[in-house]
């Protein structure tokens, strides 16, 4: 149990270095109005999946009677997480390129603030 605890735990600061690096990178390509390319989207798919595997494990935490200070806020806060670079991407599809990198950049950057407020819902 207490190695499914630390893995929920670690793979949190990996999915914010993702996110961070995915920031960044749309932020310069909507800065500089070069399209958004495949590469991009398959680092926030990556993300998203990553997500996905932090989602898992915090309902098998919960399922075994783990849980965090304010349990009803921190599942929404894993909900809204998982659900943002989907969002953004339908929001994004039909935009020219410099629309596109800023959303996604926004996108990527909520999704570090949601990830760390999450992390302060969980501590005492």
């Amino acid at each position: 149990m207490e190695h499914i605890l630390r893995l929920h735990a670690n793979l949190l600061f990996t999915i914010l270095l993702v996110f961070s690096i995915l920031a960044l990178w749309a932020l310069i390509l909507g800065l500089l109005q070069r399209p958004v390319g495949a590469w991009l989207r398959s680092g926030m798919a990556i993300g998203v999946l990553l997500v996905l595997s932090e989602c898992v494990l915090g309902v098998i935490l919960l399922v075994r009677g783990l849980l965090p200070l304010r349990p009803e806020m921190h599942i929404l806060y894993g909900i809204i997480t998982l659900l943002t670079i989907p969002i953004a991407h339908s929001s994004a599809r039909n935009r020219e390129p410099r629309s596109q990198g800023l959303m996604y950049a926004f996108a990527c950057m909520f999704v570090c603030i949601i990830a760390l407020r999450t992390v302060e819902m969980a501590r005492p």
